[in-house]
């Protein structure tokens, strides 16, 4: 029987964000803050920000550039 695999660092990045976003808080809001824990790699946290740059109906913002915080807006109405 084949060992299941340990999801990749991106992966549990990805799935970390997801759970702050999928929040009732941050949907009830439709916001919600990120930032990059210190165990997390900085390629990960750069390819993430990339790809939720390619989402029109999302809008990043800065907070704070030492801690890299970003608010994460979104308007569901336009990704239809």
């Amino acid at each position: 029987m084949a060992k299941p695999t340990q999801p990749s660092s991106y992966e549990r990045l990805g799935q970390r964000i997801q759970r702050a976003i999928n929040s009732p808080k941050a949907q009830s809001q439709k916001c919600a803050e990120i930032s990059r824990q210190p165990e997390e790699s900085i390629d990960d946290w750069n390819r993430l920000l990339e790809e939720l740059s390619t989402l029109g109906h999302v809008t990043m913002i800065p907070l704070d550039d030492e801690a890299g915080t970003i608010r994460l807006r979104w308007n569901p109405e336009e990704a239809m």
